[in-house]
Order: C-alpha cells, then sequence, then structure tokens
C-alpha cells in the first residue's frame, strides 16, 4: 500500500488509520520486543507478546500508534492515530526504521559470518529504533554510568513530568517525549542527578532548539558533557545508522573478547548489526 493510498483511506476514515507494513525475513519479533519492552516508559510506549506502540511528534503531527506482528504474512499491521495527514509518509517512513523494516537479514548476516566466523548469529536479529536523535541523546545521557534499569526510571521520571499529555483533558494516560524546549526550561532537579548531567540534558536540549531534529549528531561533540559513546549510540538507534561500532561498550568489549579472529573494522557497512550481535550473545 503506497501512501496515496493510506492519504484516501484516512480521508474516509476520520483520523485513524490501519496499513500493513511488510518486511523481508527471517525477522527476530521476540528479541526486538524484549529489548524495546525493557526499556519501554509507561504511558508513552506499550509492548505485549505480538505488539509495540507508542506517541509521538513527528514532523508537526501528533499521534500514536501500535503494530502488531503477524509473522504469517511477514507484516506488521498497524493502527495509526495522526493529527496531520501531510506528516503521514514521514511518519510511516519512521515506523519502518524504528522497526527496521527495511534490513535484507540474510545480506547482513552472511556479511557477518564472514568478518567474526567464531559468532553464532542470532537469524533475523534487527535494530530497535528510538523515535529520534533527540530523544535517544537524552536517554544515553540518563544512562550514562547507571544500569538499564536506573536509565529507565530517570527516562520516566522525565516523561511523566515533562512529557505533554496526548490528551490534555485528562488526568491520566498516555504522554509524549519531552520537547527540547520543556527540558531547556527545566532545572530537572526532581531527576535526582548532578548537576552537571542536568547540565548536559539542558545543553542538547538548547541545542535542539537552535539546530532542529534533523542535523547529524556529530555535532553534539561540540557540547561540554557529550562524548563519541553517547553520539554513536543516539545515531545508531535514534537514526538507525547501519554502520556505528560501540567499542567501547563494556558488553561489547566482553563478547568481543570471547571470540577468535572477529574482526570489527571488517564487518563495514553493518558494524551496527554486528553491536547488536554481540549484545545478544
Amino acid at each position: 500500500m503506497n501512501p496515496g493510498e493510506l492519504r484516501r483511506r484516512a480521508a474516509n476514515g476520520g483520523r485513524g488509520l490501519t496499513l500493513q507494513l511488510a518486511y523481508r525475513p527471517p525477522y527476530a519479533w521476540e528479541r526486538l520486543r524484549d529489548f524495546l519492552d525493557q526499556r519501554s516508559i509507561n504511558g508513552l510506549e506499550w509492548v505485549g507478546d505480538d505488539h509495540y506502540g507508542r506517541c509521538f511528534a513527528w514532523q508537526g503531527a501528533k499521534g500514536h500508534f501500535t503494530a502488531h506482528h503477524e509473522p504469517q504474512h511477514h507484516r506488521f499491521s498497524v493502527t495509526l492515530e495522526l493529527d496531520r495527514l501531510a506528516s503521514l509518509k514521514a511518519v510511516v517512513g519512521n515506523i519502518r526504521r524504528v522497526l527496521d523494516l527495511d534490513a535484507d537479514s540474510t545480506a547482513i548476516e552472511a556479511h557477518l559470518a564472514q568478518t567474526a566466523p567464531g559468532l553464532k548469529l542470532v537469524e533475523g536479529l534487527r535494530l530497535p529504533g528510538i523515535w529520534s536523535q533527540f530523544e535517544a541523546g537524552i536517554k544515553a545521557i540518563l544512562g550514562q554510568q547507571v544500569s538499564v534499569a536506573a536509565a529507565r526510571r530517570l527516562a520516566q521520571i522525565l516523561v511523566d513530568t515533562l512529557g505533554e499529555r496526548e490528551d490534555e483533558a485528562a488526568s491520566e494516560g498516555r504522554r509524549r517525549f519531552p520537547e527540547p524546549a520543556a527540558i531547556a526550561a527545566s532545572d530537572l532537579a526532581f531527576l535526582g542527578m548532578p548537576g552537571a548531567r542536568r547540565d548536559t540534558l539542558r545543553r542538547l536540549a538548547e541545542w535542539h532548539l537552535a539546530h532542529g531534529h534533523d542535523e547529524d549528531a556529530q555535532a553534539w561533540l561540540t557540547l561540554k558533557g557529550i562524548g563519541p559513546w553517547t553520539v554513536d549510540y543516539a545515531r545508531m538507534r535514534g537514526a538507525s545508522h547501519p554502520d556505528i561500532w560501540l567499542g567501547g561498550d563494556l558488553g561489547v568489549k566482553k563478547a568481543l573478547g570471547e571470540l577468535d579472529g572477529a574482526d570489527p573494522a571488517a564487518a563495514s557497512p553493518w558494524r551496527s548489526y554486528l553491536t547488536f550481535q554481540l549484545w545478544n550473545r
């Protein structure tokens, strides 16, 4: 189904759409689902055995979606609420990116098998995306020097405190990830974090207010408190760059040390996938 067909269906049926997004198998849904679930933020995201969904703001539009996996058809059936149909193509493209639906896993894994012969590959492993580089960068800063569970708790507090409610008339419910303006204007004391890290969060938010969401995260290296790992993580998950090597990550170092003859440089242009394969050992 092309975007034009989706627009016609939306016009006939109001704000709600149902669409099918296909992928080329294999697709390791359980691994992607579990990775997203371990990091999901209540109200912002929802994850179940066969689905992933979230609230979003994107290119002038706001809404939410739920993607239900239909493995027998090699696709996701997506229900989407969107308040601005002009942004439909961009929103659908970003859903495809977050779920990594356009990857050719067979070709990627054939390449990785040659460069890391001792690595038992997870068939169909995809890159679990984050909705934007900004959100990925904020989460990476929150996760500096703490566990995944602690980073998730901090992100939950941030969303609960500064995230815009999807329905402002409701006292509870779904929220979007905080906009840069909301983070830049807050002292973030409610996070209970050291002042230097709160300053880094605000610097990143202020940078986005000045430059927008589309700039390459490499420019963040000019910001105090942001180093290569944060930038690479944001590019890998917030922009789904396929060739990011997180060689400084402790989990990656440990897994790589257990292999003989693995050459990360030779894994290019698919080093992001090698990183996730090592994380999944």
